[in-house]
Parts: structure tokens; C-alpha cells; sequence
């Protein structure tokens, strides 16, 4: 089995094509045709990660974050990529098209919240798939209350979120960085009283105050750091033969006091 083997069983599950035009996924460092000895399945590339990898014996990685966004014009010898390398070490990232893949990132999302999905809030395939889920839940929370059961679902260390004065029933959930002007007025075009995401901008919470909206911060980590879990799950299911794990010393970059 050859990491371009993997690369193209991912592939039948979450098309490299539907990914967002600003994106990087597929092999993003390494040789296709390298037979795999172990994968390692993580939300990020970093040292720690690579190191993990190298120390159980894995020569792939598959990440959900690209570890090259952007056009390099040089690779730092202390860099990850260089790391990578160094260490013969392939790297595979699925990145929008895993936020949008039936069982994907924002799926898994909901299902960690223990909601059923009504739809998609964004549609960006011509096959009805694309960004969010709008969810009913069975009863009324009010923002507190939402904050706190995402918080406990999540096991977040804390979330942040808004105190408008309205009871709540459906919601939008958006993983990562999800909130933009369009999620905005989608989430309101289609009759929802919060979202539910990460990384959200100063003057979407000014925005949801004026228009009445819920809004809850769960973190990019928080929202997405399962899908290392699911890229492993199902990975394994596939390819049964070779070692596949989560990288245990993944964690939140960010602390809370």
C-alpha cells in the first residue's frame, strides 16, 4: 500500500475537487509512491507531530490543515516542512473538501453536539453539499445555557459567547472559522436564533447584538480537533493492514485563564 493509495481512497470520500479555491490539500510533501508504514492523523503539522509520527513508525500524516497555505519562497531548516523532509516523512492534507464531505468535519461536529442536521446552511456543490448545517434541537436554550452544553459536549477548557434576550431553537453550525457575512445572512434568511463556531471577529458580535443573534465561540481547535479521530477512523476501516493513530500530544494551542 503506497500513500498515493490512501491519497485516492480519501479522495473517493472527500473529492479534492470540491475544495475551496483558496485552498492546498492533497500530498503536500512527499512521494507518492512510497509504501506506508504507519499513518498519523492529526488537525495540524507541527514538531511535536512529526516527532510523534517518526517515534511510532509512521511516514504519512494526514492532516485537516494544510502545512503549506501559501506559496513558499523559502523553506527554513527549523521549518516543519523542512522537518518533514528531513524525516521522509509524506504529508496529506483534506481541508475544505473534509469541512463539506458527507461524515466530515462539520458532520462529526454535529454529532459530538448530538443534534440531528435539517441541512446544509451554504450550498457550494453542484451535488447539494457545502459549509454548515442548520440544526433544531429538541428544546429551548437560552445563550448561557447553550454556551454551557457546548462547552461540556466539546470538553473546552471555555467558550465565549453573546447574551441576547431571546430563547433559542435552531442553529447554525459552522466549524473552524466559520462566520462570514454570507454565514450571517444565511443563518437569518433561514430563521436561525444562534451559530455555533470558532474564531469569530469583533463586528459579527456587534452584528448579532443589533439583529438579535446568538453567537458562540466553541474555538477553531475545539470545533475541528476531531477530525483527526475521524480521518483515523476511516483510514483504518480501509487499510487495516497498516498502523493508523490520532497524534496523542495534539492539543489546543491557546490557553485559557
Amino acid at each position: 500500500m503506497t500513500v498515493g493509495d490512501i491519497l485516492s481512497y480519501l479522495d473517493t470520500l472527500a473529492p479534492l475537487k470540491s475544495a475551496e479555491s483558496f485552498d492546498n490539500v492533497g500530498l503536500l510533501a512527499g512521494d507518492g509512491t512510497a509504501e506506508v508504514t504507519g499513518v498519523c492523523c492529526c488537525l495540524d503539522i507541527t514538531h511535536d507531530v512529526i516527532k510523534e509520527a517518526a517515534e511510532k513508525g509512521a511516514n504519512l500524516i494526514v492532516s485537516h490543515h494544510p502545512v503549506i497555505f501559501d506559496a513558499l519562497k523559502r523553506i527554513s531548516a527549523r521549518s516543519v516542512v523542512a522537518e518533514l523532509i528531513r524525516r521522509d516523512i509524506a504529508a496529506i492534507a483534506m481541508h475544505t473538501n473534509f469541512d463539506i464531505a458527507d461524515g466530515g468535519v462539520n458532520d462529526t461536529l454535529v454529532e459530538l453536539l448530538e443534534w440531528t442536521s435539517e441541512g446544509v446552511l451554504e450550498v457550494t456543490q453542484p451535488d447539494g453539499k457545502g459549509f454548515g448545517a442548520v440544526c433544531e434541537i429538541p428544546l429551548e436554550f437560552t445563550p448561557q445555557i447553550l454556551a454551557e452544553y457546548c462547552k461540556e459536549k466539546l470538553d473546552l477548557g471555555g467558550v465565549r459567547y453573546s447574551r441576547t434576550n431571546r430563547s433559542i431553537k435552531q442553529i447554525a453550525v459552522c466549524c473552524g472559522g466559520g462566520v462570514d457575512r454570507n454565514v450571517m445572512r444565511l443563518a437569518r434568511e433561514r430563521g436561525c436564533d444562534a451559530i455555533v463556531s470558532g474564531d469569530i471577529k469583533h463586528n459579527f458580535w456587534v452584528e448579532a447584538e443589533n439583529c438579535g443573534m446568538t453567537l458562540v465561540d466553541a474555538g477553531h481547535f475545539g470545533t475541528e480537533k476531531a477530525a483527526a479521530h475521524r480521518l483515523a477512523k476511516l483510514v483504518t476501516a480501509e487499510f487495516s493492514s497498516v498502523p493508523v493513530f490520532s497524534a496523542e500530544c495534539e492539543q489546543d494551542p491557546c490557553e485559557y485563564v
